[in-house]
């Protein structure tokens, strides 16, 4: 009944990175799943910290089960943090 528009991204997961979630969004949009991160090469917001505390990545709801297969056939990309543990297809 909701429409499509209404439907808020979930976070997919943390990236530890800003480099290897720009890889991550990169990969899922190469499978056609569309996704974004929050990071961005502009992190003046607090001065320029010199840390990178993560990044998290966003896919719509219902992409998050196939966007969790694709980053699963990467080693690299089973360790990561608070991934996104869908409730329903």
């Amino acid at each position: 009944m909701s429409d499509e528009l209404d439907i808020e991204p979930v976070r997919l997961c943390v990236a530890s990175s800003e480099a290897e979630a720009t890889l991550i969004v990169n990969l899922l949009q190469d499978d056609g799943i569309p996704a974004r991160s929050d990071a961005t090469p502009a992190s003046g917001v607090f001065g320029g910290l010199p840390f990178e505390s993560g990044h998290s990545v966003y896919v719509m709801p219902s992409n998050a089960r196939r966007a969790r297969e694709v980053l699963s056939n990467y080693p690299h990309f089973q360790d990561l943090k608070n991934v996104h543990e869908p409730t329903s297809d």
